[in-house]
């Protein structure tokens, strides 16, 4: 199985966060999209409300009215009787009696028609306005219905949002966390990488690959000029400087050391050391000398002054006929070794 690289990870968490950002996008639109309908539906509600109330008012109103025309006729048809009976007990005099009785008796079936028929239409009336109760209760109670259903419907949705808010922010961290791993894994190899060049380098330091000019000697990463002419110390400087090398700087170890005994004995060479300026041994290139008294002959350095050469005692370094380190006065003419 192939590995995945980071950047195909990266990749794919983004392809990843673009598609759920996108859905995310969409979930939002929906929910606005719902509350706008939530919101329809409550002023829809309201309006119905309004227009129910406003109708069951009027209908209360005719109703109180109707019951009030009521009301009056039956009291005009008592006052009616009582005027009826009234009359009677006036024409008792002037008429028969069976005429009074015949009267009476049409008069009260007219009347106890009318009231029979105010007495239907009041019921009439009572049932519209339960049916209307009725009708009013029923749709208040699908409104209410239909609300609930989209008030859980909102929930249900809101809730599925956060559930993606939160798997996008688990997956988000579960990213960072293998960046994070990957990133170590490739630092490791880095540092391993390095180790191992800092390794070959080491190990390559001993390896001769330099191309050296015709008459100087490769030895290991180095080449040496063993002069056959003779210069003081100082012209012996600058004749090194002048081929881009440096009075010989020894590097203490004994390979070198043999190398350097194979090359001079028994022959005096001047090498890169002096304490001319500060009183302290230095190399040519100002870094300081650690002594070690072993690379020396034997009571040396002494600086000694008795050797009618002129001012001041012994101050620069040669490698004698003995293969071992010596002071001696600077303008002494002598060979010399450059490296570079």
């Amino acid at each position: 199985m192939k590995d995945v690289s980071q950047t195909d990870i990266k990749s794919l968490m983004n392809n990843l966060s673009s598609a759920v950002s996108a859905l995310m996008v969409q979930l939002n639109d929906a929910v606005n999209k719902q509350d706008q309908k939530q919101s329809q539906t409550e002023r829809s509600l309201d309006s119905l409300k309004t227009s129910v109330e406003s109708d069951q008012q009027n209908k209360q109103r005719d109703f109180e009215s109707l019951s009030s025309s009521l009301r009056d006729l039956k009291s005009s048809v008592s006052d009616l009787s009582s005027s009826v009976s009234s009359v009677s007990s006036q024409l008792s005099v002037s008429m028969q009696q069976q005429d009074v009785e015949n009267l009476m008796n049409s008069l009260n079936f007219t009347v106890s028609e009318l009231t029979s028929t105010l007495n239907n239409a009041v019921k009439k009336q009572e049932q519209k306005q339960t049916e209307t109760e009725r009708s009013l209760n029923s749709l208040k109670s699908s409104v209410q219905s239909d609300q609930q259903n989209k008030q859980r419907d909102l929930e249900s949705l809101k809730s599925s949002l956060r559930d993606l808010k939160s798997s996008l922010s688990d997956l988000t961290s579960s990213f960072a966390s293998i960046s994070s791993k990957q990133q170590t894994s490739e630092e490791r190899v880095m540092n391993a990488l390095k180790e191992l060049m800092n390794k070959m380098s080491n190990k390559t330091a001993d390896v001769s690959v330099a191309v050296c000019k015709s008459g100087w000697i490769l030895y290991k990463s180095s080449c040496f000029l063993f002069s056959s002419n003779q210069l003081t110390w100082s012209e012996a400087r600058d004749y090194c400087k002048a081929q881009d090398a440096l009075l010989l700087k020894i590097q203490d170890d004994d390979e070198e050391w043999t190398f350097l005994n194979k090359q001079t004995m028994p022959t005096a060479f001047w090498v890169g050391l002096t304490d001319q300026t500060t009183g302290q041994w230095r190399w040519a290139d100002e870094t300081p000398y650690i002594m070690n008294k072993e690379r020396w002959n034997p009571g040396q350095p002494d600086d000694w002054r008795d050797h009618g050469l002129g001012e001041g005692g012994e101050d620069c370094g040669e490698i004698t006929y003995t293969g071992k380190l010596n002071d001696n006065h600077c303008s002494v003419k002598m060979r010399f070794i450059c490296r570079v």
